[in-house]
């Protein structure tokens, strides 16, 4: 498993992966690293307390095990009446950012980086292989992205024998996602139209934090199809689209972007598939 950062639209369905599949044998998780400390407020002159003071910002680690802790009963009483395995004893979490403090993640990137502003979320960087070849053929490498100030935020690209793919994760438009996706076969990277978000938002009372957010840390179809062009992919995948009801039709999305990139433009949809051809 792949996580590219822990806001809850993108681990939510952890539990239900862990529980549901009940693993049996290995599984490595990869995931973001402990965040640190101060997490930066909006305004800036705000004063905000953090909960949980013990581990306010864990890391992929710290979640995994406090799911474990939360479904406590319902793993013993398994094991128990059902004679099922310790599926916890198969879970292997592996952090990936950036040492600070008495930190030091599982694979650290090296790197200068925080959460404290767009600058220092996603410094220049090459790419990170934290996945070495396996027995399939398949690489998997790694890199920060800006979606400050959620930190660590990540980007992961995953070389086959069949091609390549890029996935942006949450990011406002990033050069190391340029460098993550030099060449590949398809760059999965996500899309937001803010106009169509503030005016259904405007009565909301955290409305300028939002809008904010979604301003500095999230990519227009038009950005995302600069990104595209400059890493020279053959396919630019549209998705995480907000909003996401369809209020905006998907040839919408794809002349947005494609007005930018000269690629196949394609507005991804639930339960898409997507073909990787073998290179000879």
């Amino acid at each position: 498993m792949f996580f590219t950062h822990l806001h809850s639209d993108h681990v939510i369905d952890y539990s239900n992966l862990l529980f549901g599949l009940w693993p049996t044998r290995r599984v490595d998780v990869f995931g973001p690293g402990e965040a640190g400390l101060p997490i930066t407020p909006y305004p800036a002159d705000r004063i905000v307390h953090p909960l949980f003071p013990g581990a306010p910002t864990p890391g992929i680690r710290g979640m995994t095990t406090k799911l474990f802790e939360a479904f406590a009963y319902n793993i013993n009483v398994r094991i128990a009446d059902e004679g099922r395995s310790d599926l916890t004893a198969n879970v292997f979490p592996h952090e990936i950012g950036v040492a600070h403090d008495d930190y030091v993640p599982d694979i650290d990137l090296g790197v200068d980086a925080s959460g404290a502003t767009i600058e220092s979320a996603a410094p220049p960087m090459e790419p990170v292989e934290i996945y070495p070849l396996d027995e399939n053929g398949v690489r998997v490498t790694v890199i920060l992205v800006q979606h400050a100030p959620v930190f660590p935020a990540l980007a992961y690209r995953f070389d086959t024998p069949g091609g390549s793919v890029v996935f942006s994760g949450d990011t406002g438009p990033c050069d190391n996602v340029v460098r993550l996706a030099q060449g590949a076969d398809y760059l999965v990277h996500e899309v937001i139209d803010v106009d169509s978000i503030a005016d259904r938002i405007s009565k909301m009372p955290n409305r300028d934090n939002i809008i904010k957010h979604l301003t500095e840390s999230h990519t227009s179809p038009e950005d995302a199809g600069r990104v595209a062009a400059r890493a020279g992919v053959s396919t630019l995948v549209l998705s995480h689209l907000v909003p996401g009801d369809s209020e905006i039709e998907e040839a919408k999305w794809e002349a947005r972007a494609g007005a930018e990139f000269d690629g196949n433009v394609v507005c991804g949809v639930d339960l898409d598939q997507f073909a990787l051809s073998r290179h000879e």
